[in-house]
């Protein structure tokens, strides 16, 4: 299965201003607000979103909340890859891993097929982003 679509949930949203930001933006075009069910947990300056586990989270309160994006040139894609550090040339085991899933956007509440970048270590230990929402004041690399 493949899409030219991703959703970002972290520095990649278009209110963050740095220079991966700045040409995947110049890159991709937004198409709105979007979630998807999962967790999101502060990494440090930056988020991981997880899936959202089967048992014993509450559907209601258990979204990311973020952006949807149509990508154009496949090869922004090797760019975001070599970003998030998870290209075949980066250091395993990868933080992240860019997987398909299902995606709602917000305006029009349909379901689509987008690549998203998902954590991929134990997160016991890091503070959970409970509403969903990684905010700029967040960011100070």
């Amino acid at each position: 299965m493949q899409t030219n679509l991703l959703f970002v949930y972290g520095t990649l949203m278009s209110p963050f201003d740095h220079p991966n930001a700045r040409q995947f933006h110049a890159g991709a075009r937004c198409l709105g607000a979007a979630r998807m069910p999962g967790l999101l947990y502060r990494i440090s300056w930056y988020p991981g979103a997880m899936d959202r586990p089967h048992e014993s989270i509450n559907p209601e309160d258990s979204w990311v909340h973020g952006e949807l994006w149509r990508v154009d040139n496949p090869q922004l894609f090797d760019e975001i890859d070599r970003y998030e550090e998870c290209s075949p040339n980066d250091r395993r085991p990868h933080e992240y891993l860019r997987v398909i899933r299902s995606i709602e956007t917000i305006e029009k509440s349909e379901w689509q097929i987008a690549w998203v970048y998902l954590y991929q270590h134990d997160p016991q230990g890091l503070e959970r982003i409970m509403d969903g929402h990684f905010r700029t004041e967040y960011f100070k690399p």
